[in-house]
C-alpha cells in the first residue's frame, strides 16, 4: 500500500527524554538552581509555548536562544540565555537512546523495501549526530528537519518540501509517523497524508486532529507495513 514512510524521530525512534533529562539536571543544578523540581515545572511550560510558536512559524532560533535567560530570571538569575542553550544542546547532542525495538521495526521495513525518511523539528546537527551514535542512521535514505527547509511541523511547506526532493513520491502511498498530534498528526492530515500515531504512553487524544491509525509500541507497525 505504501512506498514512502516519514518518521518522525524524538519520542518515535530516539528516546529524547532521556537526553533531555540529564540535560536539564545538569544545566540547572550547574548554573546555581537549587529548587530543581519547581525550575523543571516552570521549564516545561515555558518549553511547550515555545514549540507552540515554533509550529506556528515564529523564529526558533532566537526562542531556543531565549528559553533559559526566561527560565532563569523566573528564579532571579540573570544568564547568557545563548550560552546556557548551547551547554544543553551538548548534552542532547550526545543522548543516543533509543525507544525499544526501533532498530527492529527499522530493520524490517528496510528489508520491505521501503523508502524510509526523517522528517523532524529537530536541530540538524543534533538529529544527525544523534542517529549516527545510535546506529538508526544506516536505515534512512534521507534526514529532513525543519532548520533546513526553513518550516516546522504541521506547515505544509515542511512536507511540500519532502515531496519536490524524493522522485515519485506519491501522497496516497506515503505515511506519516510520529508521536506528535499537533506536529505529526495535524500536519500529514491537513496535508493530506495517511498518519500513524505513535503513542508509547496511552495519552487520550484530546484534539481535533484523527490518526489513520494508532500503535501503542513500535512493534505494532508491522501489522499495519506488511
Amino acid at each position: 500500500m505504501y512506498k514512502h514512510l516519514i518518521f518522525d524521530l524524538d519520542d518515535t525512534l530516539l528516546d529524547f527524554k532521556a537526553g533531555e533529562k540529564l540535560g536539564l539536571d545538569m544545566v540547572l543544578t550547574g548554573h546555581g538552581i537549587s529548587d530543581l523540581a519547581s525550575a523543571l515545572e516552570r521549564y516545561h511550560v515555558i518549553n511547550h509555548e515555545l514549540w507552540r510558536q515554533v509550529e506556528q512559524g515564529a523564529d526558533r532560533t532566537k526562542l531556543l536562544d531565549g528559553r533559559f535567560a526566561k527560565l532563569f530570571a523566573e528564579f532571579g538569575q540573570a544568564v547568557d540565555g545563548h550560552t546556557l542553550e548551547m551547554e544543553y544542546r551538548h548534552y542532547l547532542d550526545t543522548n543516543y537512546a533509543k525507544v525499544p525495538e526501533a532498530d527492529t521495526i527499522l530493520r524490517a521495513l528496510v528489508d520491505q523495501n521501503y523508502t524510509i525518511l526523517a522528517g523532524t523539528n529537530g536541530v540538524k546537527a543534533t538529529q544527525e549526530a544523534r542517529l549516527s551514535h545510535s546506529g538508526l542512521g544506516i536505515y534512512f535514505d534521507a534526514v529532513y528537519t525543519s532548520e533546513e527547509i526553513g518550516h516546522s511541523k504541521p506547515a505544509a511547506e515542511f512536507f511540500q518540501h519532502i515531496f519536490d526532493h524524493e522522485r515519485g513520491m506519491q501522497s496516497s502511498k506515503t505515511v506519516m509517523i510520529g508521536d506528535g498530534l499537533t506536529a505529526d498528526i495535524q500536519g500529514a492530515q491537513n496535508f493530506g497524508l495517511d498518519r500513524i500515531w505513535v503513542n508509547l504512553r496511552n495519552e487520550a487524544n484530546q484534539t481535533e486532529f484523527i490518526p489513520t491509525h494508532e500503535v501503542h509500541q513500535l512493534r505494532d507497525l508491522q501489522a499495519i507495513l506488511a
